[in-house]
């Protein structure tokens, strides 16, 4: 009985001794799937393919098949990958097809070289820094293959003085200069790059004295001036063609020194201003009022390109009309008379245009109103006598 007592204990104890020496290869065949399950088939975007030229850094998966274990390793933050049982190899900074060398070189020692396989199993994630005229400054963790114009709308855009015509995107000693607003407008994709581990990126501010301020409707931005720069081309810079179409009637230019002029939207082509412009888009029904010995008095759309005499036309000349010189416009919250040259003094919104009456006509009037006054008199003189 303790001979059989004995045998027992020796084969539970043999049974113990296996389990925990093929422990750890279980384990590693065990967790192996799981792990790699875990990352490869997680669903991931990606817009190109990802070829050996790939840099590895800290935070990419790679899985290795040695023989017929399965593991997913990740890249440490020195470079370095553990595999178990083989040893430590640095793949930081090197292609995929180079870690893929370093790593079955590192496995062959225990594993047959030809069932081994190394594939990049997920792309790291890695941090920008941004600084300059971005809706959110600092650093801004971003996805694999992520391209600048995403990022920036991931900082929140830029804000109303950035210079968006040079972004600056600073990869260790190189800085690239990048056109964002002819990307973003005229659809330049090649200037829209992929984003790297260590890039910095810095967008600068407009200058205050060098730059044109354009006025929307609840909106206010400014764009870097440049000489010969059409008021088209700062429009379109400012984002004016991506904003809500309010249906521009006018813009109203406020250059330093001169006093404020009206244009229409279609001379915008071929208007050029000076640094320091404010330009404001008007979206109000704009009018001009026209009155006096004319054949339609009332209110008339104002059209920035018509002169007085525009709408004198319109308004329509008769025979009492007087000459030229006595036409004037009233103008301002306090109105005053203005005298103006009709063929081309400038009309603002608001204005009321008044033609006289000729000279000849107001003497006319004169003469009968004195006729009538003396008639009133002598009637009123004769009833008085009669009376008496």
């Amino acid at each position: 009985m303790q001979r059989l007592i004995a045998v027992l204990l020796l084969l539970c104890a043999g049974v113990s001794a296996a389990e925990s020496s093929f422990g750890s290869l279980s384990s590693v065949k065990a967790s192996g799937p799981s792990s790699r399950s875990s990352i490869a088939l997680t669903p991931a975007s990606a817009e190109v393919a990802v070829d050996s030229s790939y840099l590895l850094g800290p935070g990419d998966f790679l899985d290795v098949m040695l023989e017929t274990s399965y593991l997913t390793v990740q890249v440490a933050p020195d470079g370095t990958v553990a595999i178990e049982e083989c040893g430590v190899v640095n793949v930081g900074g090197k292609t995929l097809a180079e870690a893929k060398e370093l790593i079955i070189d590192l496995a062959a020692k225990r594993y047959k070289r030809e069932y081994c396989y190394v594939q990049l199993a997920a792309l790291k994630k890695f941090k920008v820094n941004a600084m300059g005229a971005v809706g959110q400054i600092g650093q801004h963790l971003v996805d694999p293959q992520t391209r600048l114009s995403y990022f920036i709308r991931q900082m929140g855009g830029t804000v109303t003085r950035a210079n968006t015509e040079d972004v600056q995107v600073i990869r260790g000693k190189d800085t690239l200069h990048i056109n964002y607003s002819a990307m973003s407008i005229d659809g330049n994709f090649d200037d829209d790059i992929m984003l790297e581990q260590g890039d910095k990126i810095y967008v600068p501010y407009v200058g205050l004295g060098d730059n044109v301020a354009m006025i929307f409707p609840g909106y206010k931005t400014s764009v870097a001036y440049k000489e010969g720069r059409t008021l088209q081309e700062y429009f379109e810079l400012a984002g004016g063609a991506r904003l809500h179409s309010f249906g521009y009637k006018a813009a109203c230019v406020r250059e330093p020194g001169k006093a404020p002029r009206w244009i229409s939207v279609t001379e915008m082509g071929n208007t050029v201003v000076t640094p320091n412009t404010e330009v404001e888009f008007s979206v109000q029904e704009m009018l001009v009022y026209v009155g006096g010995a004319v054949n339609f008095l009332g209110r008339y759309p104002y059209d920035p390109s018509w002169r007085v005499l525009d709408y004198v036309a319109a308004a329509g000349l008769n025979t009492i009309s007087g000459s030229w010189s006595q036409i004037r416009i009233w103008r301002g919250t306090e109105p005053e008379a203005i005298s103006v040259n009709v063929a081309t003094d400038q009309v603002m919104p608001g204005d009321y245009i008044e033609i006289p009456k000729s000279h000849y006509e107001s003497f006319k009037d004169f003469t009968l109103f004195l006729a009538s006054l003396l008639t009133v008199l002598s009637s009123a003189f004769i009833i008085y006598v009669n009376y008496k």
